[in-house]
């Protein structure tokens, strides 16, 4: 097995991997590589370009997979010092997996749907050969033996994986902050957080250092911070994206975080689907989510919430930006209306117990590691593992699972009469602007004007306790930070929530805003 990339020695470029050896005039440049596909030769041109399109390149030859691999890691190398997303960053492997898939055009050998594409993943799934840490020292020399589902099918369908991201110790922490990575600074205002927990891959994306990501949810943690960073991020219904090891209390997937709502909609195709390995998956065919894109919302009943009745807290410049944006779907054809949803009280419960229950496995029992191992874990992980040992081992009690399974019903059926009047519910993603990084080492982000009891979770909480499908899509600025607007469907509607999330794209696109740190 290779030597480990680290985030200490990734640096050193490994510039001498020969290219494929097919008779293909590939360029040989970013600048020509601009000049190859047709685009202003610069170099944010490519990096700007929707993964489909690089693919298509590739597939008619006008795109060396090599070339736009290097292209890719060398701007890791010049603006990822800046923003801090990635842990891990492999150059020696993604430019071995480059060079076959170069082999692969060159053979005229089938290609997938992601052939050739530079692809970054959370750091919370494991990876087969390379170095997997949930964000944590007490896991930094953990290699995999096994890919994660998702990731194995990522390889399949072509992906070139460049690298893991950064995110907050075991997904425990609003702020992605390790002791590995430091923290992911957002990309737009470096004083300012990138979310969590997947924050370093949509900082990744909205840098313009990888072409999509691939994030996790599991109260938000995908969507929130695609809303910060002004980039797309979309979880599935429960169940779409099989595991090797579900959580089936608190419903949390995989998804992907994107500039182009197309591109989301070609690697779910990959993601979703049965899985003999996960019984909880769905037993059911996916939709087809990239032939539904152009159904646009003509008919469709949107319901908007400023605050699902019970949110307080956030910036209302944000929220008033979000609420405008909604509106532009009457544009295309939508009903568009305020809609009477108000969250009931016990919707707060399963959040609760499935938030700390997800922490809890998910950290690999925290009671199971050394106490050498556990010297090495974060300041709030500490804190959460205290809390275990003081409660002897046991967060809940049978009761309390019995509450959360009972009080999940109550809910689906609330949900159920919400969307018999609307066919998506629209909110504010976050309700305000990327806060500033506090003062404090390890404080946390969401304080002072926003209210502690009202976190950012608190418009995207719900979608997970139901396992719904939600998108964020970007929908403005305040004092030039992106604010996302949310859209929520109910369970299966995969394929309308993307139809929504491009009709928007296409009402009010986002194209050509970017941070100012992506052009260095």
């Amino acid at each position: 097995m290779r030597k480990q990339p680290t985030h200490l020695t990734r640096r050193k470029a490994l510039h001498g991997l020969a290219a494929g050896t097919g008779a293909l005039a590939f360029a040989s440049s970013a600048a020509a590589l601009g000049k190859a596909t047709g685009l202003i030769g610069t170099q944010e041109s490519l990096a700007r370009t929707p993964a489909w399109q690089l693919r298509e390149m590739m597939a008619h030859k006008s795109l060396s997979p090599v070339e736009l691999t290097r292209y890719f890691l060398d701007r890791i190398d010049r603006i990822d010092p800046l923003i801090h997303a990635y842990i891990t960053v492999d150059r020696e492997g993604a430019l071995a997996q480059a060079a076959s898939a170069e082999k692969a055009i060159s053979s005229g050998d089938r290609l997938g749907p992601l052939h050739g594409i530079p692809i970054s993943i959370k750091d919370l799934y494991a990876t087969k050969g390379l170095v997997t840490t949930q964000g944590s020292m007490a896991m930094k020399d953990l290699v995999p033996t096994v890919d994660e589902i998702l990731v194995e099918r990522l390889r399949n369908a072509g992906a070139i994986i460049v690298g893991k991201t950064n995110t907050p110790e075991f997904a425990t922490f609003p702020r992605s902050k390790t002791f590995l990575a430091g923290e992911t600074l957002n990309p737009w205002d470096r004083r300012r957080i990138s979310g969590a927990s997947s924050g370093g891959a949509a900082a990744s994306v909205a840098a313009g250092i990888t072409p999509f990501a691939i994030g996790s949810d599991g109260g938000g943690s995908t969507r929130i911070p695609a809303a910060l960073n002004g980039v797309f991020g979309f979880q599935p219904s429960a169940g779409r994206i099989p595991s090797r090891s579900p959580v089936s209390v608190h419903m949390s997937s995989a998804g992907p975080i994107t500039q182009d709502v197309r591109d989301g909609a070609i690697i779910m195709q990959v993601l979703a689907g049965r899985d003999a390995r996960d019984p909880s998956a769905i037993d059911e065919p996916s939709p087809d989510l990239v032939s539904a894109l152009g159904a646009g919302v003509a008919g469709k009943r949107i319901g908007w919430s400023r605050d699902w009745g019970v949110v307080t807290g956030g910036d209302p410049r944000a929220i008033d930006v979000a609420e405008k944006a909604v509106r532009l779907f009457s544009t295309a054809g939508a009903n568009v209306e305020v809609a009477d949803v108000t969250l009931p009280d016990s919707a707060a419960w399963p959040v609760f117990i499935g938030m700390n229950e997800y922490s809890y496995r998910r950290t690999g029992r925290l009671l199971g590691f050394s106490a050498e191992k556990q010297a090495l874990f974060t300041p709030p992980v500490k804190a959460m593992l205290a809390q275990i040992k003081a409660m002897g081992g046991e967060l809940f009690s049978a009761d309390d699972y019995m509450r959360l399974f009972e009080t999940r019903a109550e809910l689906v059926r609330w949900i159920d009469t919400v969307f018999e009047r609307h066919d998506f519910i629209c909110t504010p993603t976050v309700g305000m602007i990327a806060p500033l990084i506090p003062d404090g080492e390890w404080d946390q982000p969401y304080t002072d004007k926003y209210s502690i009891d009202h976190i950012s979770t608190n418009y995207t909480y719900i979608a997970n306790v139901l396992g719904l499908p939600a998108a964020s899509v970007p929908c403005g600025f305040v004092d030039g930070m992106p604010v996302g607007l949310q859209i929520i469907g109910p369970r299966l509607a995969d394929a309308e929530v993307f139809a929504a999330a491009h009709a928007f794209s296409r009402i009010q696109p986002w194209a050509g805003q970017h941070p100012s740190i992506a052009t260095i």
